[in-house]
């Protein structure tokens, strides 16, 4: 009997599932002698890119710091959005999304990341000086919900980790948790994997608290499944594991938010 293991997971965090993906209309550029409709706004132009790639993270009690639904919320943070919306594929871009727009595969199902028209928006937008718009343009708003719970379905296998406990202004930590048996008695395929994010610390509501997403001490999770009885033979011999015996599977990083 085989019993595959999960290792080297630097926390326990859960995903967040994928919500609703809104219309965008963008106005036509801002020309001297333009009728005053077709300026960017937030109510028309801005407020449906937040709602597609940014509010999933950046709502009340969320993993992001700060909400970016109302207007008052957004106006305060629109040369920061302009900035980290247009580095695009690189470290530190928002929405998070490293994939070269202009290299390989470019259509992935839930893709936050923001077209260049959406870009373009942006950046008139915050040059114009952030105007609201008419209220009435304004979409529906979306609902969030972070309780807990499976967007793909209920899971086949379930995974409990051992608890861990982050000291109050502990430094980073980079290290491995202990293996943990599926209980599976053979090799399965994997048809989805979903992660989501839960805890039980009070609201920044409630408490105040004003770190990443108010809630959360976990940056990612790296982690694999292998054959644990190999492993351990491979440990014993002094086998470094890079042979066909050691078949780890590295499932893909996950990051808060």
């Amino acid at each position: 009997m085989r019993v595959i293991g999960i290792q080297r997971i630097v926390a326990i965090v859960i995903a967040l599932p994928v919500l609703v993906v809104a219309a965008l209309t963008l106005a036509a550029p801002v020309a001297a002698q333009q009728d005053a409709s077709d300026e960017v706004t937030f109510t028309r132009d801005i407020a449906p890119i937040l709602q597609r790639s940014c509010q999933r993270c950046h709502h009340a009690d969320g993993v992001a710091p700060m909400p970016l639904i109302e207007y008052e919320q957004v106006r305060p943070y629109a040369r920061m959005i302009m900035l980290r919306t247009g580095i695009r594929d690189q470290a530190g871009t928002m929405p998070p999304w490293y994939i070269e727009k202009n290299i390989g595969i470019q259509h992935y199902k839930d893709d936050p990341s923001l077209s260049d028209e959406e870009l373009a928006a942006i950046v008139a937008w915050v040059r114009a000086g952030g105007p609201q718009g008419d209220p009435e343009d304004m979409p529906t708003p979306l609902v969030w919900d972070d309780r807990a719970g499976w967007s793909a379905g209920e899971p086949d296998l379930v995974v409990v980790l051992p608890e861990s406990t982050v000291a109050r202004d502990a430094p980073d930590w980079w290290g491995d948790i202990e293996s943990v048996p599926t209980g599976l008695a053979e090799d399965r395929y994997v048809k989805s994997v979903e992660i989501r994010e839960i805890n039980d610390v009070p609201s920044r509501n409630s408490d105040g608290r004003r770190t990443v997403g108010g809630r959360f001490v976990v940056h990612h999770m790296i982690w694999s499944t292998r054959v644990l009885e190999v492993a351990e033979e491979e440990a014993e011999e002094g086998s470094s594991g890079s042979g066909d015996r050691n078949r780890s599977v590295g499932w893909p990083v996950h990051e808060v938010g």
